[in-house]
């Protein structure tokens, strides 16, 4: 140890190592470590304050609408046909002719029809007469009195077979069975028909219906009696009302069938015309966004980006309801809301933001 400390250039290396770790402790605690302190701490990142673009929204009465494609279909359409078999004769309408309920169309063969109803009527009067000689001897006492019910029911067979008879010829006629335009005139002067064959189609043009299908999800919206506007291929509208809504849905295609009743006096709309029918829903209450507004949140939420009371943004889950070329209408926010339009995407949920109307667009994630 006493040879150690014989040597200076050992000490002089102990006295510099012992001198540089006192210089390097008296940094770290001196006044220039409390400097830089604060200087580290004041280097933290900080979120700047975006400026956005906002609208001022409220909550309205909102008038829905649904779409459909459909098809014009006569409301009443009905067949005459033929009741008796036998050769047409005669046929007294022709195509497009207009028609009473009860107009003969065609005239069928007689076929003896007539010979019948005259022997049918000859058995009346005999029975009639026999009747009334057989009644006269009854009320003098010539003849028992138990021998009334045998007379009455005689002429009574009598009648039936008249009447029966009277009906048979009458089925020679073949009449409209309903007011209308005959459509369809298959048969010809000629033709033999039997009982059941068609001779005529008659269509009632007034009033037309709007046949077309609406989504499961629809379907509870439309109820009979609301307003429907038909409009055609050439631009022409006719207002009407939803006539019917049908409770079973199609296998194939999952929608409902609707149909919407307008009226035809003059048998301007033709049977069988595509169109669209545009039914008014009942009001609801809904926001108006931009469309362009519309975000999806991180869980894949749809929704808008809103400006709360203390300037910060925050993510607003909405539903839509109805939609327009620019405009959504939705529900899920307040009554009156600032919607961030410009910027959206550039902040997240607490960020500061400085909201600048949309009148005065800003720059996306620009600082303030």
């Amino acid at each position: 140890m006493a040879s150690f400390f014989r040597r200076p250039s050992r000490i002089a290396a102990v006295l510099l190592a012992i001198l540089a770790v006192a210089w390097i402790g008296s940094g770290a605690v001196g006044p220039q470590a409390q400097e830089r302190a604060p200087a580290a701490t004041a280097a933290a990142p900080q979120v700047p304050v975006q400026r956005v673009s906002v609208i001022d929204a409220a909550a309205e009465r909102h008038q829905q609408q649904t779409v459909l494609s459909c098809v014009t279909q006569a409301d009443h359409r009905a067949q005459s046909v033929a009741r008796g078999a036998g050769v047409i004769v005669d046929l007294k309408v022709k195509l497009g002719a207009t028609v009473k309920s009860g107009d003969v169309i065609a005239v069928i063969s007689d076929e003896g029809r007539q010979a019948t109803v005259r022997q049918a009527q000859a058995l009346v009067d005999q029975r009639q007469a026999e009747y009334d000689a057989n009644k006269r001897l009854i009320d003098q006492g010539s003849i028992p009195r138990n021998q009334l019910p045998a007379l009455e029911a005689a002429v009574a067979a009598a009648k039936a077979a008249l009447a029966s008879a009277q009906a048979e010829a009458a089925r020679a006629n073949v009449t409209a069975p309903i007011d209308g335009v005959v459509n369809d005139l298959p048969m010809q002067v000629g033709q033999a028909v039997q009982v059941g064959s068609g001779l005529a189609t008659v269509i009632a043009p007034d009033p037309m219906l709007a046949v077309g299908a609406v989504s499961e999800n629809r379907r509870a919206k439309i109820q009979v009696g609301q307003p429907a506007s038909v409009r055609f291929i050439d631009g022409s509208t006719v207002e009407g009302t939803v006539k019917f809504v049908g409770l079973s849905a199609d296998k194939a295609t999952r929608t409902y069938p609707v149909q919407a009743s307008m009226p035809n006096p003059k048998a301007a709309i033709a049977d069988g015309v595509t169109c669209e029918m545009t039914v008014t829903l009942a009001p609801i209450m809904a926001v108006g966004v931009p469309r362009s507004a519309l975000i999806f949140s991180e869980a894949g939420r749809l929704g808008v980006r809103t400006v709360t009371a203390d300037a910060k943004a925050a993510f607003t889950p909405v539903d839509i309801v109805d939609d327009a070329v620019d405009t959504v209408w939705v529900t899920g926010l307040p009554s009156s809301v600032k919607i961030i339009t410009v910027g959206q995407n550039f902040v997240r949920d607490g960020d500061p933001v400085a909201a600048v109307p949309a009148s005065a667009p800003a720059k996306p994630g620009a600082p303030a």
